[in-house]
């Protein structure tokens, strides 16, 4: 097997290496390279994947609302013609953890992303951006696109937060 190995990079980064298929090698270093970079997307990629890491079982997914959280547990399994998780996990705020089984699980899964679908479809068709859809994903081009994020975000908060006008004191 190869040696998968990145060196300690600056302040409080340690060495580690991992013996990984040969066949996955490019995608994990591409990945570990993004998910340990000393940076904000490094922060974001490491939180955005922790919650996947928390249990005894691999969270596949995780659809958050306001005040549910669905962790969908793996691996699937096809039985019967239907496909399976081992179960769920869903955190109600206020209330506490709930375990689902494998069948209530993917009923529960099946229905929840029906609701994304119609959610997102409405949003989609009220602000006529259905027709807009392309067939292959546009690619960030990151100074550009990060920049002009920025200035949307201070224009949405500058609607939201005007300044006060100076007063004739």
């Amino acid at each position: 097997m190869p040696i998968f190995h990145r060196g300690s990079r600056k302040h409080r980064f340690i060495s580690h290496t991992i013996h990984v298929r040969k066949c996955i090698a490019p995608q994990l270093v591409s990945l570990a390279d993004r998910l340990f970079a000393d940076d904000a997307d490094g922060d974001a990629f490491q939180t955005a994947l922790r919650p996947f890491f928390l249990a005894e079982r691999p969270r596949i997914a995780i659809l958050k609302g306001d005040e549910i959280w669905f962790h969908v547990e793996g691996p699937l399994h096809d039985c019967g013609g239907r496909t399976f998780p081992l179960g769920a996990q869903v955190f109600v705020d206020h209330r506490g953890w709930l375990q689902l089984g494998p069948v209530d699980a993917a009923d529960l899964h099946a229905r929840l992303r029906e609701a994304i679908d119609a959610a997102a479809f409405n949003w989609l068709i009220e602000h006529d951006l259905l027709n807009q859809c392309e067939p292959l994903r546009s690619r960030c081009n990151r100074p550009i696109d990060d920049e002009v994020a920025l200035r949307q975000m201070a224009d949405a908060a500058a609607l939201i937060y005007p300044e006060a006008e100076p007063s004739n004191a």
